[in-house]
């Protein structure tokens, strides 16, 4: 099962442009998180809601 969701909102809280596009779809379909080794990037733990982890910490504190 699948479903897609088209961002409206355009957001620039990332400086790498393009990640950006992850915080978007994340707010729209309310994700639990965002899994990513970005940590350069993806400074907040949270954002709108979603928990924004690494690989390690979702496969050891949430899985």
């Amino acid at each position: 099962m699948s479903e897609i969701y088209e961002p409206k909102t355009k957001l620039k809280i990332i400086k790498d442009e393009p990640d950006n596009r992850f915080l978007e779809l994340a707010q729209i379909s309310k994700a639990d998180f965002i899994i990513t080794g970005n940590t350069d990037d993806f400074t907040m733990e949270v954002y709108n809601g979603t928990k924004i982890v690494t690989p390690k910490e979702y496969w050891e504190e949430y899985r």
